[in-house]
């Protein structure tokens, strides 16, 4: 039975206490893991970051790829459709050797049969004849581009052929041989026989040789500007002319035109610029080209003009999307008819990094359910080659791994979590010399695609100025050191460049929306990248900044540490924050910021960076947020060939650059691409990758950074 009393009790009660069962437990707040660590770089930094930080994007918070990521898909159909293609098709390089074998060396014959790519919105229309040069950021020509393939061949593998053997070499190719070539490896090349390749050598009848390419010195007539023609001479081509032997023919070229030029890229910018990257085919190459192999169709002994290069890096292909169908014989219900029609991509899967980024037909990749030919790395059935008849689509080991370090790949990868906790800051130019504009489009998609599919929005801007609260309002100039970064969505993807800079010469020469660009916008890109990191964990209290106290050069060290990946000391370089050795912030934590620099430079020339920051972390009106900069080295390691020792570094313990014997060179040109190395064989791998987490490790435990924690909020 009910006591009334009680009743009236809890009913006159009904404002302070609650009556019936126990109210329950409020679940925990969500939380969100946060680790402190922001990993960020440029160029070949930019590549290193997407390819570190997306297949440990538990180590991070933000990833900030400047000049964008090496998007593997992007990246090998550069290369299949135009880097190392643009050739004429076998049919008509037999009919031309049928008429005369000597005119596959002969530019005009060749340039009128060649099969050139169609570029997209902004890309450079290349061929492997005809490569895009630029001086921005660097001497970028045909030397750099074989360079960075070698590098690019030592750190992910051979991206054209499978060799057993090497990783690198190709094919029938001594590893030794071209690891380090003999004085005569130009004109005594390594001839494969019967390597067989579908578009040029089916039946194999043809001999593949290695090799030679490399940037030749460039010339014109002082009073006429015109480019010293070394084919003009019908003898060159058949005989293209040795080195020793070009400044006699210039000078002759040039006898009456005012004498003969050696031009330069600061005397004679646009001169470099229109002529750099071309090869030319009457004279003799220098460089050893050590990962590929052409087809010697006339059987001469050297690669001539018009001959291909040996392509086996994946089975063929039809790349029409999951669904198995061509646009024509789409349904619209993301099936096939067996009729053509004439509706555009009825099923709407066609890829577009803006429209489309989950689309799958035209994505320079092979998906599952798209047909391929089941015929081995070579494309000629019967065979036997590498992955015939196994029943699964193959590539080259090279490209395997490209695709494992992937960005774009990788992030598609990640659960919601993971895409949820980790922000993305994209940048590139227009007119970058590698498309690493087009190739931030591709991964800054994937990103797109997911946030928009949960309502958060993103930051897509084609100018620094259109970033929100950036603008000075009496200038209009980019103005970014201030407290509106709440106002910038946490993703961020910025293309710079004037649309039509590509035809304005002074800026071409300033290097508008190029590799770098020009001086302002290589300033603005840093000052994006400190800002947006800085403003990444707005919850998190910051340490007491006093004016004064140490200096910048106190602060910024070049140090090293014994690493036990790389089995040597190994060079970074550290910048300490504003405040960070006061007495007052004994006890203060900081978040940290890793930079990874660009191809063939070193932390020395990186590490200056960061005083574009010092002087906004003490300004009241700004408060930059001090952080602690990292600057890894990305140059490979130095060997003795003597004893085998191995050193890391550029400077020695005093901060003075090494001075070495001869005994000792690197394991590279001029950089790890920030992973572990493949190597030129099983044996030559150097974990270059790993060694950057070890480093990370030891910079929590030799300075005062904050530990990872889960938050409510960052």
């Amino acid at each position: 039975m009910v006591n009334p009393r009680s009743t009236l009790v809890c009913g006159l009660a009904l404002v302070l206490v609650s009556c019936g069962p126990p109210p329950k437990t409020p679940p925990p707040p969500a939380t969100v893991h946060t680790t402190y660590r922001v990993l960020g770089g440029v160029s070949m930094g930019g590549i290193g970051t997407a390819a570190l930080g997306l297949s440990h994007p538990d180590r991070f918070d933000g990833l900030a790829s400047l000049g964008g990521p090496l998007d593997a898909a992007f990246f090998v159909r550069m290369q299949d459709q135009f880097l190392l293609s643009g050739f004429c098709t076998k049919e008509k390089i037999e009919e031309i050797l049928a008429q005369d074998p000597a005119k596959l060396n002969d530019p005009a014959v060749m340039d009128a049969c060649a099969k050139v790519g169609t570029p997209m919105k902004w890309e450079h229309p290349n061929d492997f004849n005809h490569w895009h040069a630029t001086t921005n950021g660097g001497s970028f020509d045909r030397d750099s581009y074989m360079h960075m393939l070698s590098d690019l061949s030592l750190a992910f593998g051979n991206f054209l052929t499978d060799n057993p053997a090497s990783g690198y070499a190709p094919p029938g190719v001594d590893v030794a041989k071209v690891k380090n070539p003999a004085p005569d490896f130009c004109s005594s090349p390594v001839k494969v026989k019967g390597l067989k390749n579908a578009e040029y050598n089916p039946q194999g009848t043809y001999d593949s040789i290695t090799f030679c390419d490399g940037q030749p010195d460039e010339f014109f007539c002082r009073s006429t500007t015109e480019r010293v023609d070394f084919c003009s001479d019908p003898a060159n081509k058949l005989n293209p002319l040795p080195v020793s032997r070009q400044q006699a023919f210039a000078d002759a070229y040039c006898a009456t035109k005012g004498g003969s030029v050696l031009a330069n890229k600061k005397d004679h910018p646009l001169f470099v610029l229109d002529h750099w990257g071309r090869f030319d085919a009457c004279r003799q190459p220098t460089l050893p080209v050590g990962v590929a192999l052409a087809v010697d169709f006339n059987g001469n002994g050297r690669r001539d003009y018009g001959e291909p290069l040996v392509n086996n890096s994946h089975e063929r292909y039809d790349d029409v999307g999951k669904d198995g169908c061509a646009d024509a014989f789409e349904d619209g219900k993301g099936g096939c008819t067996t009729t053509a029609g004439t509706v555009a991509d009825p099923n709407q899967d066609n890829y577009d990094a803006d429209l489309n980024p989950e689309g799958t037909e035209q994505n320079w990749t092979w998906e599952q359910g798209e047909p391929f030919r089941d015929d081995g790395l070579d494309g000629v059935q019967g065979t036997g080659d590498s992955g015939e008849g196994n029943g699964a689509f193959d590539m080259v080991k090279g490209r395997q791994k490209l695709f494992a370090y992937d960005g774009r790949t990788n992030f598609k990868k990640l659960d919601d979590a993971g895409k949820t906790r980790l922000n993305v800051l994209v940048d590139g130019g227009i007119h970058d010399i590698f498309n690493l504009g087009l190739m931030a489009k591709q991964l800054f998609g994937a990103v797109k695609a997911y946030r928009t599919a949960h309502a958060v929005p993103v930051g897509e801007y084609r100018d620094f100025t259109e970033i929100p609260g950036m603008t000075d309002r009496a200038t209009k100039a980019f103005s970014p050191w201030n407290k509106k970064w709440k106002l910038v969505p946490h993703d961020l993807a910025t293309l710079y460049g004037k649309e039509r800079a590509d035809q304005i010469d002074q800026d071409r020469v300033n290097g508008e929306g190029d590799h770098v660009g020009t001086a302002a916008q290589a300033i603005y890109r840093f000052a994006v990248v400190f800002n947006w990191a800085a403003a990444m964990w707005p919850n998190l209290s910051r340490p007491a900044t006093p004016v004064g106290g140490s200096t910048a050069n106190e602060r910024q060290r070049i140090t090293s540490f014994d690493s036990k990946k790389l089995k040597a000391k190994w060079e970074y370089a550290i910048a300490l924050p504003p405040g960070y050795d006061d007495p007052t912030n004994a006890d203060a934590r900081y978040p940290v910021v890793y930079m990874l620099h660009g191809y063939g430079m070193e932390p020395k020339g990186f590490m200056g960076t960061s005083l574009i920051t010092d002087a906004f972390v003490t300004d009241t009106d700004v408060q930059l947020r001090p952080i602690i900069y990292v600057y890894p080295n990305g140059r490979c390691c130095w060997i003795n060939s003597v004893d085998g020792a191995r050193d890391c570094r550029e400077s020695d313990d005093n901060g003075d650059e090494v001075v070495r014997p001869s005994t000792w060179a690197r394991e590279c040109n001029s950089g790890t691409f920030w992973i572990n190395r493949s190597g030129y064989t099983a044996e030559d791998q150097t974990l270059y990758g790993d060694a950057f987490f070890e480093l990370m490790d030891h910079v929590d435990a030799t300075y005062r950074t904050l530990p990872a924690a889960d938050v409510e909020a960052r």
